[in-house]
C-alpha cells in the first residue's frame, strides 16, 4: 500500500475542499522501509493471521537490513500514534538524540 503526501488547498467559497495525492514523493520511499510499513499495517488491520507473523519473521530474518527496516518503521508507527493521540508530534530532542544515535552506526 503506497504511502502519499497529501496536500489539501481550498477552493472558493461555497465549495469543497480539494485534496491531491502527490504520488511521485513515494518513489523516495526506500522499498525495505516500504514493505516494512506495509508488514505493521497489515499486523494491526486486526485480519492478520499466524501465517502472516510467520512469513514477518521470516522476512525479518532474512538480512540485517530488513530487521532495521522493520524497527524504523515500527518507531515511524510508535511516533505517528503518538502524535494522533496528543496532537502534536514527539519533542524534538528526542528525535534530534535519535538522528545522532543513528548517524553513528
Amino acid at each position: 500500500m503506497p504511502i502519499a503526501s497529501i496536500r489539501s488547498r481550498p477552493a472558493c467559497a461555497g465549495k469543497r475542499w480539494i485534496v491531491t495525492k502527490r504520488s511521485h514523493q513515494v518513489d523516495h520511499l526506500d522499498p525495505l522501509i516500504r514493505e516494512a510499513l506495509s508488514w505493521i499495517m497489515r499486523l494491526k488491520s486486526g485480519e492478520a493471521t499466524l501465517a502472516d507473523a510467520e512469513q514477518l519473521m521470516d522476512w525479518r530474518g532474512r538480512s540485517a537490513a530488513h530487521e532495521n527496516a522493520f524497527r524504523d518503521a515500527v518507531k515511524c508507527w510508535r511516533a505517528i500514534g503518538q502524535a494522533l493521540a496528543t496532537g502534536r508530534p514527539a519533542p524534538a530532542s528526542r528525535r534530534r538524540r535519535a538522528l545522532k544515535g543513528k548517524a553513528r552506526t
